[in-house]
């Protein structure tokens, strides 16, 4: 259980093609009964994700949505986010979570082509 920085519900699409962009969304609530500098940190297969802020200064009870991103891979990938508050003289690892996000498929559409008419030339 955390001790300052909650993370509430994490959000990221169940799929996505490879080559997107996935977001993904970390609801983070600071539980001290002081302002709190908050941080959100993540991984996908070992590699970071990109954030918003690096951190933000948050109200007591406040809660917060630290936005980060990656490119898919052509895999399948676990999503670990981390919170972390500043206590004073170092960031200190709170909470954790993860999410799975699948590849999607692409489905390729054909057109049906028809012939209206034909004449011989």
């Amino acid at each position: 259980m955390a001790l300052v920085a909650d993370i509430v519900k994490v959000e990221a699409p169940s799929s996505a093609a490879a080559g997107g962009t996935v977001i993904v969304d970390v609801h983070t609530k600071n539980l001290a009964g002081d302002y709190k500098y908050i941080g959100v940190t993540g991984v996908y297969d070992s590699n970071p994700l990109s954030w918003q802020f690096d951190y933000l200064n948050v109200a007591p009870g406040e809660t917060v949505v630290m936005r980060g991103n990656f490119t898919m891979p052509s895999q399948k990938v676990t999503v670990w986010v981390y919170t972390w508050y500043w206590d004073g003289s170092q960031w200190v690892q709170d909470a954790t979570a993860s999410i799975d996000i699948s590849l999607a498929e692409i489905v390729s559409q054909v057109s049906e082509l028809a012939v209206a008419g034909s004449s011989k030339v």
